[in-house]
């Protein structure tokens, strides 16, 4: 990508399908040794081939919800979760007082806590951002609890995959954690984005003998990620972490070999606070969803792939979803925030960032670096994309009261999983946003 550019319009050309399926091929053998897969896989039974692209689905189904579970490309049945926090869901919490159940139409009507579940029966397919794959994975089995006739097969494939699958039109939705430019257009017309979650990326290291989470800065990682910094004992480092032992380990920085959104983050960041050996590298001034600095260090597909290098590399320090590191129980560092608190990854502290997006929007959504003494300077809202006028009205009706439950009920299940719930503005965002769908003939869909 050119610095100039605009950054939400850089993303990796659409891969062929066989490609993608290598892709997914590579990336299950890493996936496997997560701690992440180990606890999802309590969500999951059976898996099945994904199926080769094609057309929006347009026929119904009534099979049990269809999510991947940690492999890109794989999609599998999902079964009951198993953990403490798969507790009931939650009451929705924007639209009151609903309707009576009575007013609920499967073809339409009132988009509400009441009828979010009573929609026809549908197999949607989507694609998309790999960060968000264990909130989806874990979201969408129970809708499909409450809404048996409806199933949801989603590939976690990356950003650029989503965004380019839904504005050529050949799937019913796509995700990205970072908004496709604003008026979005595709193939099939208006694009709407819809904001579905809340979560963080970590800057996670494998450095053994060291205990806790070490303190990094901008202008460190800068260094790191420039290949200037390359042993855990330079004095940088130990500038910030007084009193700490720090092995001579090399350091082995790793990061995304494709487009993502949580690289996007990490280069805004770095922007921010990496000072000008950041800005003057090739980095430049403007963040970027392809890793700018390709020269130094590991680059790995995915989430996954960054995860798996980090736990079988001593020395290795990568960023990831809050949500897998998480769930395989990494180390990771606290970041020094625009207050100059250094904060880690946490439920609470991603929500603090979240709290600051008072005017959040497609065009305005960058809740990096935010301010505060609890606030996490990398999180991140994830961004499903829409085609606001459906063809299909039963389509149309389906996947706006799937994605108002997922932006309201479904919110129960994010904490657990590493995510913070939306705040309430967000969710009303969100609602607002799915009340301007149309049918073909430009007519609402819903009430």
């Amino acid at each position: 990508m050119q610095r100039g550019a605009d950054p939400r319009r850089a993303r990796a050309p659409q891969a062929p399908r066989p490609r993608r399926r290598a892709l997914a091929a590579k990336s299950s053998t890493v996936a496997l040794s997560l701690a992440a897969v180990a606890i999802l896989a309590a969500a999951c039974g059976s898996s099945s081939p994904v199926a080769s692209k094609k057309k929006p689905h347009t026929t119904s189904s009534s099979t049990t919800s269809t999510t991947s579970a940690g492999t890109a490309g794989a999609s599998t049945t999902t079964s009951a979760p198993t953990t403490a926090a798969a507790a009931a869901p939650t009451a929705h919490t924007v639209t009151a007082p609903p309707p009576s159940s009575t007013a609920c139409s499967t073809s339409g009507g009132p988009l509400s806590a009441t009828c979010d579940t009573q929609s026809p029966s549908f197999k949607l397919a989507g694609a998309g951002a790999n960060s968000i794959q264990p909130f989806f994975t874990r979201v969408f089995y129970y809708y499909s609890q409450a809404d048996k006739g409806v199933s949801v097969n989603y590939s976690p494939a990356g950003s650029s995959v989503g965004v380019t699958d839904i504005e050529q039109n050949t799937v019913n939705f796509g995700d990205s954690e970072i908004p496709i430019k604003t008026p979005a257009t595709g193939t099939g017309g208006n694009i709407l984005q819809v904001p579905v979650d809340l979560g963080g990326v970590a800057l996670s290291y494998n450095l053994p003998g060291v205990s806790g989470g070490l303190k990094l800065d901008g202008p460190t990682l800068a260094g790191i990620y420039l290949g200037k910094i390359t042993s855990w004992n330079d004095p940088a480092i130990a500038a910030l972490n007084p009193g700490v032992n720090l092995p001579s380990t090399t350091i082995v920085p790793v990061r995304r070999a494709d487009s993502s959104g949580p690289g996007y983050d990490l280069d805004q960041y770095l922007i921010d606070t990496g000072g000008s050996a950041w800005t003057s590298s090739a980095a430049g001034t403007t963040p970027s969803t392809k890793w700018p600095i390709t020269n130094v260090g590991v680059g790995e597909q995915l989430n996954t792939g960054v995860a798996g290098f980090i736990q079988q590399t001593p020395g290795a320090i990568g960023y990831v979803e809050y949500a897998y590191s998480l769930q395989a129980s990494f180390t990771n560092a606290a970041l020094e925030n625009a207050s100059g608190s250094f904060v880690k990854p946490s439920q609470s502290s991603i929500a603090a960032a979240g709290a600051q997006a008072t005017n959040l929007s497609a065009s305005n959504f960058s809740i990096v670096n935010g301010t505060g003494a609890g606030t996490y300077p990398l999180a991140n809202f994830s961004w499903t994309l829409i085609y606001q006028k459906q063809s299909n009205t039963t389509l149309g009706v389906v996947l706006g009261k799937l994605l108002d439950w997922v932006t309201t009920t479904g919110q129960a299940q994010a904490s657990a999983l590493g995510y913070s719930p939306l705040p309430a503005n967000v969710t009303a965002l969100a609602h607002q946003t799915l009340l301007s769908l149309q049918n073909s003939a430009g007519k609402p869909l819903f009430s």
